[in-house]
């Protein structure tokens, strides 16, 4: 009661010094304020090199909703395109695409390509399955044997078999009519089964074979109207020409500026569309608001991405506006020249780039001195040189050279009065002053970049490396557990040509059951499985292995005298020397015997410091291509080249001369006799020089095509 009239009183007391005041309230205590903390926005990471990375949809997919969403992360300049639909991504390189699977039963497979017009590429392919039945099941796995009426699989789950019947759909790509016997062992394989009778079957391809990106300057367009389809030409830096048809959706390009369009292959009707273009401009100018997104960030992640970003718009600004100088001129080029170098010099500026820039390469023409003070001040007359470069196509470039511009031999530093006339150079070079930024000089042969791309994908053709399993008692078989596929794979030994060689890390050995439980590399003939070569190799610590294609060679002692390019498209320079054992075909052979063009097996061994211990070659095949005949140009010299795709929307460069052999029907024509749309049934070439011995026609308007 007593506290009770206290609080009483209390509150009068407070009550009248309120009234007192005017009515005013009191100012409360309050706690002394917390400092606002300010949240810093992640931003994901961003790299030099183009990547590609799918947040879904998950890998092998089973689902029964008929709509997938493509979702991920690439570079913010990439062209990306999902079942050749392109997709822009955002200042973040972030994407996301909905595909609609409405009218889909069974497997299908999403192709995500991204591409850079740096010349980089990645590919994603994902197999999904639609469902549409509760009874029905979708399966993923690899296939271990095929017999008839049924075949097995190995999947996550363990081995499945299931029943095959004259209403089982199989789908492999490039084939008319196959079975599951067409299916190759170890190839990965989506099942739709009812229980375990399988009703339908994809091959799944490791690589999108329906989609791909060509980079180019558009040289020609024509509209597509009500009765006629339209058409776009494109030509690359390499002088490589196609042309495509449009329907109309694609919006109308400008003729001589750079793109990358979006291409689609139709097999049954040989038909290839652009689906979609994208502008180099549009590109460069997702890198800038990427830039500028990073810069207000202003974290350390984002600061780390800028520099990454300001590298890929410098690369992408040298590529554009290299393509766009060295091309044959022609309408338009000179508008799309003026606006690209006004645009990169923009957005260089505003981020500390420097001076738009050019790349030419081919040979050095001529050599001259300056006269005055053309060198600057400070420096003495003639301390500047003028030399002209003659690419292989296009027109000669005059460039300055001065005694401070840096010039690379093998990697190392030289003086720029060292270049000699003949000489193989690539410059960069400011589009204002056509003063040369660095020079490197490539002294010797170098494989055309068609040929490096075209072999370095064959290089593991006769290839496996793997675990030897056995060695039958005669020492007429041997097996290999495939280390890519897990699968045993048999080889013939007793028809080898006399003395094939089997090494235990480089020192000639007998092949015998001692050797059973190694790892080993086994190059063979894929024709008959006949063994050509066996090696086992224990890599030291501060070594690993190489494959691919001989793309530079010098045969010199020198350091990075010898370049590869990789089957993964890296070029890696090495050094080889006297201590380097060369190998062909099984035989020792000296440097001097090294060539351009070379396929590189993967049991090279090479130090992590850039030495080449073991060189490891094997001669390329003949060239063979059946195809559709996507671009015909004129070259020097009366030679025609002819740009062929095959099932598997590679672009091949074929040199046609006079002495080519063009049949048709039995019939002999002329290079004056091929346009665009021709199909071939088979050509012959030389896969270093591209040269075509011999190139036959199909019958005219005959779509049909070989079973694979």
């Amino acid at each position: 009661m007593n506290r009770q009239r206290l609080a009483s009183a209390l509150i009068a007391v407070v009550l009248a010094l309120v009234a007192a005041c005017g009515g005013e309230e009191l100012p409360v205590p309050t706690a002394t304020p917390t400092p606002e903390t300010k949240s810093v926005r992640q931003i994901g990471p961003q790299s030099q090199a183009l990547m590609l990375r799918l947040s879904s949809p998950e890998t092998n997919l089973v689902t029964d909703l008929d709509r997938v969403s493509v979702t991920g992360i690439t570079a913010p300049d990439a062209t990306l395109s999902v079942n050749g639909r392109l997709v822009f991504p955002d200042a973040e390189g972030r994407f996301s695409i909905e595909i609609d699977l409405s009218g889909v039963i069974g497997p299908m497979v999403i192709e995500v390509v991204a591409t850079s017009i740096a010349g980089e590429t990645e590919t994603l392919v994902r197999p999904v399955i639609f469902l549409n039945d509760p009874d029905v099941s979708g399966v993923f796995g690899t296939v271990t044997s095929a017999l008839g009426s049924k075949f097995n699989l190995q999947t996550d789950s363990g081995p499945t078999t299931f029943s095959i019947d004259s209403d089982t759909t199989v789908a492999i790509h490039g084939w008319d009519e196959p079975s599951v016997t067409n299916i190759t062992l170890g190839a990965p394989v989506a099942v739709m089964a009812d229980g375990s009778d399988a009703e339908s079957v994809l091959a799944v391809m490791g690589r999108p074979v329906r989609t791909r990106h060509f980079t180019g300057i558009v040289t020609g367009f024509r509209p597509a109207d009500s009765i006629l389809p339209g058409s776009i030409t494109l030509q690359d830096g390499s002088g490589l020409q196609i042309t495509a048809i449009t329907d109309g959706s694609v919006e109308d390009p400008t003729v001589g500026e750079m793109v990358t369009a979006v291409l689609e292959q139709d097999l049954s009707s040989d038909s290839l569309s652009v689906t979609a273009i994208d502008q180099a401009l549009s590109g460069a100018q997702r890198l800038y608001d990427a830039l500028a997104l990073n810069q207000e960030i202003g974290s350390a992640e984002a600061s780390a991405n800028m520099t990454a970003l300001r590298w890929r718009l410098a690369e992408q600004g040298v590529r554009n506006l290299s393509m766009l100088v060295n091309s044959q001129p022609f309408e338009g080029s000179q508008n799309a020249m003026t606006n690209a170098e006004s645009t990169y010099a923009r957005m260089f500026s505003e981020h500390s780039i420097g001076a738009p820039s050019a790349d030419v390469t081919g040979l050095v023409k001529s050599i001259a001195t300056s006269m005055g003070t053309e060198g600057g001040v400070g420096k003495s007359a003639g301390s500047t040189r003028l030399v002209t470069v003659q690419p292989e196509s296009g027109q000669s470039v005059m460039v300055k050279l001065s005694d401070t511009t840096p010039v690379a031999l093998f990697g190392e530093r030289i003086k720029s009065g060292q270049l000699d006339l003949a000489s193989r150079i690539t410059v960069r070079y400011t589009l204002s002053g056509n003063d040369a930024n660095r020079v490197t000089v490539m002294a010797g042969n170098t494989l055309s970049a068609d040929s490096s791309t075209q072999l370095a994908a064959v290089a593991g053709r006769g290839e496996v490396q793997g675990t030897l399993m056995n060695v039958n008692d005669t020492g007429d078989f041997i097996t290999i557990l495939d280390q890519a596929t897990g699968q045993p794979l048999s080889f013939q030994t007793a028809g080898s040509p006399p003395g094939a060689p089997v090494y235990l890390n480089g020192a000639p050995a007998e092949l015998d059951s001692s050797l059973e439980g190694l790892s080993v590399f086994a190059h063979f003939d894929p024709a008959s499985q006949r063994l050509l070569e066996l090696e086992s190799l224990a890599l030291s610590p501060n070594e690993e292995t190489v494959a691919g294609v001989v793309h530079s060679f010098i045969p010199k002692m020198a350091t990075g005298n010898l370049t590869i390019r990789t089957t993964e498209g890296r070029f890696r320079s090495f050094t080889h020397h006297a201590g380097t054992a060369i190998r062909r075909d099984g035989l020792l052979v000296s440097m001097q015997d090294v060539r351009v063009g070379d396929l590189v097996r993967p049991n090279t061994r090479v130090r992590i410091t850039g030495e080449i211990k073991v060189l490891s070659l094997k001669t390329p095949e003949p060239g063979l291509v059946a195809g559709t005949i996507r671009g015909v140009t004129a070259g020097f010299g009366g030679e025609v080249r002819v740009t062929v795709s095959n099932i598997w929307l590679d672009f091949i460069s074929l040199r046609v001369n006079s002495e080519t052999a063009i049949t048709q029907e039995g019939r002999n024509l002329g290079a004056q006799d091929l346009a665009v749309g021709q199909e071939i049934a088979l050509a012959s070439f030389d896969p270093v020089t591209l040269e075509t011995g011999v190139l036959a026609l199909a019958r005219p308007k005959d779509h049909g095509r070989a079973s694979r």
